[in-house]
């Protein structure tokens, strides 16, 4: 049986728990393969058994009528469920997934200037690259924990 018949037997309610043991188990060595980026945060076993809650949020939203193969899809929600697990659990201080996103943003800004600029570029080259204002970029330090990764020059 295909992983496409799979996940329609489960949305029709034919043995849900069997078939949905049968469709982690047989994608196992595939789901261990999109984790094993995350495999140095926590143990493997806890990013397995969550990657099983994001198979199973896969089966809840995929469409057969689009033309994409279930694993291929169900790819994204296995890492964004393992991600948010990391991102809850990974730290003593919880930062928002939208403030890891703009810590994100800013150390690519940071690094995409000094190859351009071959130095430390400064707060307002950052902030006009991020089209924010310079403003908001001790905030941001402040967010980053230790404010150590928050490089600019005073210029």
């Amino acid at each position: 049986m295909t992983n496409e018949q799979i996940v329609s037997e489960i949305r029709n309610g034919y043995s849900v728990a069997d078939n949905m043991q049968l469709l982690y188990e047989s994608n196992l060595p595939l789901t261990k393969k999109f984790i094993k980026p995350f495999a140095a945060y926590e143990p493997m076993e806890d990013l397995l058994q969550e990657s099983y809650f994001g198979l199973w949020k896969a089966v809840q939203h995929y469409e057969t009528s689009e033309n994409v193969r279930f694993m291929s899809y169900a790819e994204y929600w296995i890492r964004q469920s393992v991600q948010r697990y990391l991102e809850k659990c990974g730290s003593v201080v919880r930062i928002p997934s939208h403030t890891r996103q703009k810590i994100a943003r800013y150390k690519k800004t940071v690094q995409e200037l000094e190859q351009e600029l071959s130095r430390i570029p400064t707060g307002k080259e950052i902030a006009d690259r991020m089209g924010i204002s310079v403003g908001l970029l001790p905030e941001m330090k402040i967010q980053m924990q230790g404010g150590s990764q928050f490089r600019y020059s005073i210029n």
